[in-house]
């Protein structure tokens, strides 16, 4: 008799953490699907408006042409910077961590209702990197997919400190839209290189009043296998995300890095 009731009761208490649950993800969805609407709408409506309403002038004609002779000559004064510093870093990989290597992560993430699951590969090549993840996301209302890829990442290395700055864009699978998205963030190496903390910030740019996603991610990653071009480290960590600043979530991080690279 004891066992039955038993049972009932843990159900009873799985079905009241689910009601007490919000529908997070599925509510993230229609936000993303008005955000979408709305957007289109706007754009027709813009569209309407420049081409019935556009004049243009001498002064406008000129201020732009400044404006694209600034902006060209400051493009080109970054470059070259970018080339002289890549060649510098290249040059004196052995004084830099994790100068030239391929990194893979598998990432799971969980609170108390939702999971997350965050599987990544990040080419390193100098002060350049490029970072591509599938991110999932799934409470009892459903899922949320999408590709994110921070197309081109700087990083400033000072001795075992490398600071990040990239751009890419996040593209959601269903409801099909993308959003450009930026990241910062920065990757400390201590203990002679094994034990690596690193945090990071992403952000999507606005359509309408709020942000599709921000993010915040701390992690800690140490190498217990280290032969010859291969590491393979455990990880750990916390991270924090925002959609349309209505639906938070806190989660708890466990995962693996693996690493190919002599540098």
């Amino acid at each position: 008799m004891k066992k039955p009731i038993r049972k009932l009761s843990s159900l009873m208490a799985v079905l009241l953490i689910f009601t007490l649950c919000p529908a997070q993800v599925k509510n993230i969805k229609t936000n993303v699907r008005n955000d979408k609407s709305s957007n289109y709408s706007s754009g027709i409506r813009s569209t309407k408006t420049y081409s019935s309403g556009y004049s243009s002038n001498s002064s406008e004609s000129f201020g732009q042409y400044l404006a694209e002779g600034i902006i060209g000559g400051f493009v080109q004064a970054i470059g070259f910077a970018t080339v002289e510093a890549q060649k510098a870093v290249l040059r004196d990989r052995d004084d830099y961590p994790n100068t030239i290597s391929l990194e893979g992560k598998l990432e799971y993430g969980s609170d108390l209702s939702t999971l997350s699951f965050n599987p990544s590969i990040r080419g390193n090549w100098g002060i350049l990197a490029s970072d591509l993840r599938y991110s999932f996301l799934h409470d009892y209302t459903g899922s949320l997919e999408s590709i994110d890829w921070q197309v081109l990442i700087l990083r400033v290395p000072i001795n075992n400190l490398k600071l990040n700055y990239g751009i890419g864009f996040t593209s959601l699978l269903s409801p099909k839209t993308t959003y450009f998205e930026s990241s910062t963030g920065m990757d400390l190496y201590l203990m002679k290189r094994k034990l690596t903390l690193g945090f990071n910030y992403r952000w999507t740019y606005r359509r309408n009043e709020s942000r599709y996603r921000q993010e915040v991610k701390l992690t800690s990653d140490y190498v217990i296998i280290d032969k010859h071009r291969f590491k393979l480290s455990p990880l750990v960590g916390i991270s924090y995300q925002n959609y349309f600043e209505e639906d938070e979530f806190w989660m708890f991080n466990v995962g693996v890095k693996i690493s190919l690279g002599r540098y």
